[in-house]
């Protein structure tokens, strides 16, 4: 057991309460171990008396707790995990499903796990690591600095072979889902993702605290309690957390939860990415008690088959666990269901509302296989009924939170989406009131007496006041029109929850949505609409949400049913048909489509440049430019925006001119000129074979040797989008 001196015990003390230097804790730690690899018996319990600072690094318990149990173990000692995990109430839970987890790792594949982790403190890369703050099996997440950056704290999670995962993070961008800052492979095949610090608090850290005595906890604000012990050694910024976790029930704020990450889930299924491994240590709650959805490591693209299981056998679906069960392992077939991650948030809200997991405790001393197949029959006879573990959840709310664990996936709400909304219709003020008073039955009783005189008045009040649907529609209105986006959101389900027919909040939002880029979410808002008014309009929108999920021959469709019942702007229609022929490469059908777009709007410079592209399309395969299209140029960059993208279009259709018309020597350099200048790469047209041609020309060689002077080098508008510019 190390003591140390009682100055070395207040010089600690002193740096945890500041959050300063974060190694010196490490390094303690580090000794610790030391002590105990030369033959010192373990006891956290006792280091921890007499390091009562250290409490509040809770990784730091968890390792030291998780190392004793090893110790023990390996000493011969016959140890009930439950038992000594009762020893560290602060991160029971995860504790001993940690333990429970890592006992089912074949030790073949641990071995082919023997990595060279990067001790704290140390340099990684550009990071300098300073505390490790989270692990899994094969991966480890460091609090961090980023010298380069002011020495910015960042978080640093280095995993083995991580491309796949970064690739996959790079295409999510939603507020309850962490972002990326940077990835980058060093020479050991090991990778490092960037990413912001907000915290280390996760879901497990709000169980751990929240269930300290076994019962559900009465009121929401136990969350930011959990979020705040967790990060009581380490800076973090002000908070302001939704009034339902302040003031609200615990009940409610689970809910209020459950509804964000279900969120995350429909923007990163609308993007065909599963995530394959819910559960509560993948959940990062900020210090204002937003979730953010973390780890993609075993994510799949809904366009690939999935040649793997993946998941934390607790939160696994049953057909997840068929496959795991499976002798063969042929997954040749094998899609995977994203009502499977529906499953896995249902386990996650089933145990933050009860403090339980609904299929059972994992039971001890059984193999992979073993535990799989019990754990499948379990599943087999539906959970335990919710509210036998927690009677402050109503009837209504069991039912939803049961239906996501049903046994049949045809059984359980059909998309995230679906259901965070059905999550968000539970937050509404009318259901919200008939909880609270089934909870309170005697005080609802008592309140009967309340003088006629006060009834009336609060009655008058609510009268003269407007509805909360339109208060909340306005408010929402208010926020899409100044560009808060996830804000207006937030509003306009508020106010279609509390009227499910108000189709103009309902087209607000799916404007929002819109803005945020996610298209799946804004189709169905639009479709709502569409199915209340038959707004012609709506079509419009559903087709370009449509073509940005790349279903051209679906877009084209929708946009011909809006021509069909007279919507406006023709040119719109036209063009993005047109765009939409030409991705798919009906070159002639697109061709058709952008002169219709030309003739109904002269103006726009998108059916120009398509036009363009039809026809450098053509000319690859051996057709001449017409002087239409280069007609077509000329007009394109009266309109502008003259973009480097605009110009090397307009230098390549004159370079191919060129071929049977040297005249158009020149005008194909001018704008390969202009293009640089604007910051297109010199290379790229040095390398490119339609400027063979040009190649000796002394002119095109003074053009690649210009320095850019001013940086225009975004893409030119191909697609219109009928909310015009954001």
């Amino acid at each position: 057991m190390i003591t140390g001196t009682s100055t070395q015990r207040n010089a600690l003390a002193t740096r945890c309460e500041s959050g300063d230097k974060l190694s010196d804790v490490g390094r303690f730690v580090e000794n610790v171990k030391e002590h105990w690899r030369a033959g010192k018996t373990p006891d956290v319990v006792a280091v921890l008396a007499e390091h009562p600072e250290l409490r509040h690094h809770k990784t730091v318990v968890f390792d030291l707790a998780y190392q004793e149990y090893l110790y023990r173990q390996q000493a011969g000692e016959n140890i009930d995990a439950d038992t000594f995990s009762q020893r560290f109430p602060s991160c029971q839970k995860s504790l001993q499903l940690f333990i429970a987890l890592q006992s089912l790792i074949p030790p073949d594949l641990v071995d082919a796990q023997d990595i060279a982790w990067p001790a704290p403190p140390c340099r990684f890369m550009q990071y300098k690591l300073m505390e490790e703050i989270g692990r899994g099996s094969f991966a480890r997440v460091f609090l961090a600095e980023e010298s380069d950056l002011g020495n910015r704290q960042v978080v640093v999670k280095i995993a083995p072979h991580g491309g796949e995962e970064a690739e996959i993070l790079g295409k999510l961008r939603h507020p309850n889902i962490v972002p990326i800052y940077s990835v980058q492979k060093d020479d050991a095949g090991l990778t490092a993702f960037c990413m912001p610090y907000w915290g280390r608090a996760t879901l497990c850290d709000i169980l751990d605290y929240a269930f300290l005595d076994s019962q559900p906890p009465k009121q929401a604000s136990v969350i930011l309690d959990a979020v705040e012990e967790a990060n009581s050694c380490a800076a973090q910024g002000d908070a302001c957390p939704d009034a339902i976790l302040s003031r609200g029930t615990f009940v409610d704020g689970a809910i209020h939860l459950a509804a964000q990450i279900a969120d995350a889930l429909a923007h990163s299924h609308g993007r065909g990415i599963y995530h394959r491994d819910l559960k509560p240590s993948n959940v990062l709650v900020a210090s204002d008690g937003k979730p953010l959805l973390l780890d993609f490591n075993l994510s799949v693209d809904q366009q690939l088959l999935t040649m793997k299981v993946g998941g934390t056998i607790p939160y696994m679906a049953p057909e997840e666990l068929a496959m795991l069960l499976e002798a063969s392992n042929d997954y040749a077939s094998h899609h995977y269901d994203p009502r499977s991650d529906i499953f896995s948030l249902g386990v996650i809200v089933y145990e933050l509302l009860t403090g339980k997991l609904p299929f059972g405790p994992i039971p001890q001393e059984q193999s992979l296989d073993e535990l799989a197949f019990q754990l499948h029959q379990r599943q087999k006879q539906s959970p335990r009924p919710l509210r036998e573990y927690n009677r402050r959840v109503d009837s209504r709310l069991a039912r939803l939170v049961e239906s996501c664990l049903a046994f049949d996936p045809d059984q359980r709400p059909e998309t995230a989406q679906e259901l965070a909304v059905a999550f968000r219709k539970e937050l509404s003020f009318v259901r919200r009131t008939r909880r609270w008073m089934g909870n309170h039955r005697k005080r609802v009783a008592g309140m009967a007496a309340v003088p006629l005189t006060l009834v009336l008045a609060v009655s008058l009040f609510f009268a003269l006041r407007s509805p909360y649907d339109v208060r909340q529609y306005r408010l929402g209105l208010a926020k899409l029109e100044q560009g808060g986006y996830s804000e207006a959101v937030e509003c306009l389900n508020n106010a279609v929850l509390a009227n499910p027919n108000f189709s103009e909040a309902i087209l607000a939002r799916a404007k929002s949505y819109h803005r945020l880029g996610q298209y799946q979410t804004a189709y169905q808002d639009y479709d709502s609409v569409y199915q209340q008014t038959h707004d012609p309009a709506m079509n419009a929108y559903k087709g370009y949400c449509l073509n940005r999920m790349k279903s051209h021959k679906a877009a084209i469709a929708m946009y011909r049913s809006a021509l069909e019942v007279g919507c406006d702007s023709p040119a719109l229609l036209f063009n993005n048909i047109g765009y939409s022929y030409l991705l798919l490469g009906q070159l002639n059908d697109a061709e058709k489509y952008l002169h219709d777009a030309i003739q109904a709007d002269g103006n726009l410079q998108a059916p120009y440049y398509n036009a363009m592209k039809v026809s450098l399309r053509r000319a690859l395969q051996g057709q001449p430019v017409s002087d239409e299209v280069l007609a077509y140029a000329d007009k394109a960059i009266s309109i502008g925006p003259c973009t480097a993208d605009l110009y090397r279009l307009v230098a390549i259709l004159y370079a191919r001119r060129a071929v049977r018309h040297p005249e158009a020597v020149q005008p194909s350099i001018k704008y390969a000129k202009k293009a640089i200048e604007l910051g297109f790469s010199p290379k790229a047209f040095a390398s490119d074979p339609n400027f063979s041609t040009l190649r000796q020309a002394p002119a095109f060689q003074e053009a690649l040797k210009i320095r850019a002077t001013t940086a225009n080098t975004s893409q030119a508008i191909q697609l219109l989008d009928p909310l015009g510019k954001s």
